[in-house]
């Protein structure tokens, strides 16, 4: 347990970690970065020591060498050096997008006690072959927008044109919350790589996740980024899975329902059999 806050540094990545009780692992999106968990983190940091990590060559982490191809098993890996400098072993993992196709990587690895995935990656009926409009559209806005986001942003009507893609009721995102978003995602050095590491790639290993792990994979009904008639094949999922819809939700569900994703998470964490 632990009450220590951050931002520290171990194993070349930077994370926050504030609250005690059970560790639980916060592992962001493409382009993102772990301040996209603001709106969760007072919530979970009630029960739970959490972890929020910055993935290689997102936030303050550095990126991978240009060797080491950044796909979504290799970025797990990477992680789980940092729960070994933690002195961690199983953790209960939250992931969105690509961060839920890194979580369920970790829990084949065997690292994981339950998966919060949220709007996860991976789990497409084809592969992706090439860049999604949407993802195209969003990082020529960020860096175009990013050197004025302060003033551009003050606007809740910008909000809410420059976030509808992700939010569900882009106008209410903080402005704070907006303008970290968007800087961070224009400065994403490792944007390219991890980009490249999803082209062309499933989830493969449901199989290697124990039916002791458990897994809810959470939904927006309005998750226009990876919408669910592309990407929500259940035959890719481990078989014990919960699907769970949140209504009014896009493809960051924690900006627009903190306090249901916050539920899903506990009842994740309990049902893997661990008091709570």
């Amino acid at each position: 347990m632990t009450a220590t806050q951050g931002p520290r540094t171990a194993a070349r990545l930077t994370y926050d970690r504030r609250g005690e009780g059970p560790p639980l692992l916060l592992v962001h999106g493409l382009g993102s970065a772990r301040t996209v968990w603001r709106p969760l983190v007072d919530r979970l940091a009630r029960r739970f020591d959490t972890i929020a990590v910055d993935l290689p060559g997102h936030g303050d982490s550095p990126a991978l060498p240009h060797t080491e191809p950044a796909t979504p098993r290799r970025l797990a890996l990477r992680v789980e050096r940092l729960l070994d400098a933690l002195g961690l072993d199983r953790v209960d993992v939250v992931g969105n997008s690509l961060g839920g196709w890194v979580s369920l990587e970790i829990a084949a690895d065997g690292r994981a006690r339950s998966v919060t995935a949220l709007a996860p990656a991976g789990l497409n009926h084809r592969p992706m072959l090439s860049q999604p409009r949407v993802l195209r559209q969003g990082r020529i806005a960020a860096w175009a927008a990013a050197p004025i986001a302060p003033t551009l942003l003050r606007s809740r009507a910008v909000r809410a044109v420059g976030f509808r893609s992700t939010s569900a009721a882009p106008g209410a995102i903080p402005y704070d919350d907006a303008v970290e978003s968007v800087r961070r995602h224009a400065a994403a050095p490792g944007y390219p790589a991890a980009l490249d590491g999803i082209l062309g790639g499933q989830f493969t290993r449901a199989d290697q996740i124990g039916a002791d792990v458990a897994v809810t994979i959470v939904r927006g009904d309005r998750d226009y980024v990876l919408p669910e008639r592309n990407h929500e094949n259940h035959a890719l999922a481990p078989d014990h899975a919960l699907w769970v819809r949140l209504p009014r939700c896009g493809h960051v569900p924690q900006w627009d329902a903190p306090g249901a994703v916050a539920r899903l998470v506990v009842q994740t964490a309990a049902r893997a059999g661990d008091p709570r």
